[in-house]
């Protein structure tokens, strides 16, 4: 039986806002990736050291004030390692240590730079209970029967109420679903509750308000991941689905019903029950779905979309999202030479395809630099998709991955090499310019790190061959 008055306040990691934690997502994969795996200790002091860096610009950790040693500790316990799962311990019998592994979706951004996929996986494998609260608090939860993929539900109930040409307040979502005991149980379906949603609004029934931020942050969090995950848009007081995700929707909708982490299963009454089923959540958690698509480009640059279509012309397939860049930037050098000198124009030209160059445009310095600005340009495209707009502040950071043949046309070409940095937003599309980093190297302005290695070897060093 439906009781929308059984309240229950099912709650969950506390994040940063929207731009802060897609400014620091690419810190957090580099970091994983860049050292996993690895022993845990020696993972952790190499992440203290690099957040440390990162937000105080101090390199030794230990040497941070209380505060800002929480602070990083947060950083990684909190939001690198159980909101975003980008890393799980798994225990090596034979070393008799715990290693720290990079998860699939971390590897995943590291890959593909798409933010609002990342978010949209992370939704999707989220559920409660899980092993992102305290064992007491998940034995809680384990007695009380909740289990329900949240995320999922509320994509399901806002569907079925768009159907019906409805809006649901955000208000609604809260008090009707995602603070009440008998959704939480996974018991009610999601029509039930919007003929109830409609059935009090028609009858003038008034419902308790969520406020303050006891009753209103763990409502808040979940809209945010899922607005993140380019899934929901909203106004201040409704919130619909983004239409333009229809893919995604359908596999949200579908994954409802997919099998849940068996939480139950576990002894949680016992220590190492209680570390087992964390170690495997976290395995569980950061797990990528391969079905889940990332999304056309179109559907997170809404008010550019007219921009890219024009941009999309300029080469046949934009399927990728390195490509799309390439043809958004290749659209603004022409537009930014032609304005300048018409003739020039044809010195504008887009080589993504040629193998071996280092570089994805050929194009001049144009207006500017009026002294020569016939002077050659090259520009290797690096593109990401984010829902937010980067905020540029002193604390902002970005990591991006290059090729060796990418790092040794930028030593060659020196100031001519320039690196374009597209950030699709939801808002617009923004590129920021790079010039010379290799000089920007060797001043310390930039920290490029490499993580692949070329072993080149002969027959003489052959010490066993195997026969098959």
């Amino acid at each position: 039986m439906y009781n929308p008055e059984n309240q229950y306040r099912c709650t969950i990691i506390r994040g940063k806002s929207q731009t802060e934690m897609e400014d620091l997502l690419p810190l957090y994969a580099n970091i994983v990736h860049k050292y996993c795996p690895c022993n845990e200790d020696v993972f952790r002091r190499s992440a203290y050291s690099d957040l440390s860096y990162a937000l105080f610009h101090v390199r030794d950790y230990s040497s941070l004030s209380e505060n800002n040693l929480k602070t990083v500790k947060n950083h990684y316990t909190e939001i690198m390692g159980v909101l975003l799962n980008l890393f799980y311990p798994v225990f090596d019998n034979d070393a008799n240590e715990i290693i720290i592994h990079e998860s699939e979706s971390c590897r995943y951004l590291i890959d593909h730079s798409d933010f609002p996929t990342f978010f949209k996986n992370l939704c999707l494998n989220f559920q409660f209970p899980n092993g992102e609260k305290k064992a007491t608090v998940v034995k809680d939860e384990v007695d009380l029967g909740i289990k329900i993929k949240p995320f999922c539900y509320v994509i399901k109930l806002l569907f079925i109420a768009q159907s019906n040409k409805q809006l649901l307040s955000k208000q609604e979502i809260g008090y009707y679903v995602l603070n009440n005991l008998d959704v939480l149980r996974g018991k009610v379906p999601a029509q039930e509750v919007y003929d109830r949603i409609m059935s009090d609004r028609r009858d003038g029934v008034k419902r308790n308000k969520l406020s303050g931020s006891n009753e209103w942050q763990h409502i808040k969090e979940q809209f945010n991941l899922l607005e993140l995950a380019n899934l929901i848009e909203h106004d201040s007081e409704r919130i619909w689905l983004n239409s333009e995700e229809s893919n995604a929707i359908a596999f949200f909708i579908k994954s409802l019903n997919f099998p849940y982490f068996d939480v139950h299963s576990y002894n949680l009454s016992t220590i190492d029950g209680r570390k087992l089923m964390l170690h495997e959540w976290k395995e569980y958690n950061g797990h990528f779905n391969k079905e889940l698509l990332a999304s056309d480009i179109s559907s997170i640059s809404i008010s550019t979309r007219d921009e890219l279509k024009a941009a999309k012309t300029a080469i046949k397939s934009t399927t990728d999202l390195g490509d799309e860049g390439e043809a958004f930037v290749f659209k603004l050098e022409q537009d930014r030479v032609r304005a300048y000198k018409e003739r020039l124009v044809n010195k504008v030209l887009l080589l993504g395809k040629t193998k071996g160059l280092g570089y994805d445009i050929a194009s001049i310095e144009a207006d500017e630099n009026p002294h020569n600005p016939e002077f050659a340009r090259y520009i290797e495209v690096k593109a990401t998709k984010r829902t937010t707009r980067p905020s540029f502040n002193q604390t902002w950071a970005d990591s991006l991955n290059i090729t060796r043949k990418e790092w040794i046309a930028a030593e060659q070409f020196g100031s001519a090499y320039n690196i374009y940095r597209v950030y699709f937003t939801k808002s617009e599309v923004i590129v920021v310019r790079i010039q010379n980093p290799f000089a920007l190297s060797q001043e310390g302005k930039i920290d490029v790190v490499p993580t692949i290695y070329q072993m080149d070897f002969g027959s003489d060093v052959i010490q066993n061959r195997y026969p098959i």
